[in-house]
């Protein structure tokens, strides 16, 4: 009897602890501004790589493992495909999906789940042949000449319910699967919806609700006056009719999903900026930066809308962090390119604008584009600089996501003709130097650093390639800054380790490392001190 009562008691146990684990969620930070992505109940900071389209196999998966532990991330970034979950209606496979789960599992990574469903890429390939093959039945959008595309219509009810339909047994079944180990802390809906080749949908059902009152509702949030799409919106009609129509038919596919297993869901957007592109070039009616007033007052179940960052200069990745950071909508980046540009800027948007994640495209090497040239059997040179952020960023990753919108986190990175950069804390200014290893015979830009004020006179710096020079505030009345210790190290589980001192040389420097360091640095406000020229004696 005894130990019959001893397992009723275990397995009482184990279904609280399992009842009481709480699902990973968006929430507002308790402190500061900015929002916390939760997993296992504890803020979470994804360092993510995202799969090319048609990876998600488990033979591309075997091969692709590897240079994930070689990049180090902590989240993978997966698609699922309707056509391979519902190949025939109402009959699904899940197979693939297992064996994904299984093997993050196996490997301690996190995923996202991309759900390929009507809208992928400003296209429908991925809806099943079922679908594809009945535009009678899942009627298609038409170009302005009537031509027809392959771009399931919004307007049209069935294929809303066929793909909610899917969706939902998709999430009924991951809850069941994954409850549990909670392997998938997030879902995106659909990718890069909206409409290529057309600014919105001409056909004739399409036509019948555009020249119709714009709903009450929308009116309402928009604080606009009634009348048809044309009356209220003018030349921006045929995108604002689009992006309210394909944001509606996305809130209710995730609305079915989230009735199954209420995970965080998002969706992302392939932007209009910097192209100087129409709606249309651009997939018209997607969550791009103007049409993000229709998303918000029309998709409440999506907890943010996210950019895919490709642009390659700092002004527009300023621009793009600044429109999608919002107090309604959390910063989260789920494609960038790669590259030692975006290695840099990957720290730019974890440091200067609060980002809950960023995520770098087609990690693995087994796609079919033949212009990405890369070797097959390890992680490609192209990675090595993100790989590198992801090393290091494990050494403090807690500390990096409480100091996140508190003000005393701060980026900086070297960028084309920059040669200093200088970053203001309380009651200090610290000015970075780039160009260094001196040696190195690749002279693209690498300077990069997370830069944090602990104390009053303690500052954590993380990053490589840059020195640094710290000074009192100007007016403070101290006219310099004593280093009293510099410490190398890294945190493990919110206790400091120290691997070594810094003194001599290594202070005289002050040069973050090529292969990255992490520096806790303690100063000391102080009076005038030598400010003459001075090398150190194996320089003379």
């Amino acid at each position: 009897m005894r130990i019959i009562g001893l397992i009723t008691t275990f397995l009482y146990c184990s279904f609280v602890c399992l009842a009481q684990k709480p699902l990973p969620s968006v929430v507002k930070k308790q402190q500061g501004k900015g929002y916390n992505l939760m997993v296992d109940g504890k803020p979470f900071l994804v360092l993510g790589a995202q799969l090319w389209n048609s990876s998600s196999w488990p033979y591309i998966m075997e091969k692709t493992w590897p240079q994930l532990r070689e990049l180090q991330c902590n989240t993978l970034e997966a698609p699922v495909y309707w056509q391979n979950v519902e190949p025939e209606p109402g009959k699904y496979n899940f197979k693939e999906l297992d064996s994904l789960l299984a093997g993050a599992r196996r490997e301690n990574i996190r995923l996202i789940l991309l759900w390929f469903g009507s809208y992928k890429n400003g296209s429908s390939q991925y809806a099943p042949e079922w679908i594809l093959t009945r535009p009678d039945l899942y009627p298609r959008m038409k170009d302005a000449g009537g031509g027809e595309l392959q771009l399931l219509s919004p307007v049209a009810q069935a294929n809303l319910d066929a793909d909610k339909k899917a969706f939902s047994a998709l999430m009924r079944y991951l809850k069941k699967a994954d409850a549990k180990e909670q392997t998938v802390i997030m879902v995106q809906v659909e990718n890069e919806a909206g409409s290529l080749g057309t600014d919105r949908d001409y056909s004739e059902g399409a036509n019948a609700v555009f020249k119709s009152a714009v709903p009450a509702k929308l009116l309402q949030q928009l604080g606009k006056q009634s009348g048809t799409w044309q009356e209220v919106f003018g030349v921006d009609a045929p995108e604002s009719f689009s992006a309210y129509h394909i944001a509606r038919y996305i809130n209710e596919v995730a609305e079915g999903g989230k009735q199954e297993y209420a995970l965080p869901m998002y969706t992302n957007a392939w932007l209009r900026e910097h192209r100087f592109q129409r709606p249309g070039d651009y997939p018209s009616g997607g969550p791009t930066s103007n049409m993000l007033h229709i998303w918000k007052a029309t998709a409440p179940n999506m907890v943010l809308l996210a950019p895919d960052i490709y642009q390659n200069n700092l002004a527009a990745i300023d621009d793009l962090c600044t429109k999608y950071s919002a107090p309604d909508n959390p910063l989260f980046i789920p494609e960038t390119g790669k590259g030692p540009d975006f290695a840099r800027y990957h720290f730019h948007m974890l440091g200067n604008y609060d980002a809950m994640g960023v995520a770098v495209y087609g990690i693995d090497p087994f796609s079919a584009d033949p212009n990405d040239e890369r070797r097959k059997e390890k992680l490609d040179d192209k990675f090595a600089g993100i790989a590198a952020n992801y090393r290091l960023l494990r050494g403090a990753l807690n500390e990096v996501i409480a100091l996140q919108g508190t003000g005393r986190l701060k980026a900086v990175i070297e960028e084309h003709n920059r040669p200093d950069q200088l970053v203001n804390f309380k009651g200090y200014d610290i000015l970075f130097s780039y160009g260094f290893p001196t040696w190195k015979k690749d002279r693209s830009p690498s300077g990069r650093a997370l830069v944090a004020q602990l104390a009053d006179n303690e500052f954590l710096l993380i990053g490589f390639d840059a020195k640094f020079q710290f000074r009192p505030t100007y007016g403070s009345g101290a006219q310099s800054a004593e280093i009293v210790a510099v410490e190398e190290g890294y945190y493990d589980e919110g206790k400091w380790v120290r691997k070594r001192f810094w003194n001599g040389d290594e202070v005289y420097h002050s040069t973050l490392l090529q292969e990255g360091v992490i520096l806790k640095i303690k100063l000391r406000p102080a009076g005038k001190t030598f400010s003459g020229q001075m090398k150190a004696n194996f320089e003379q």
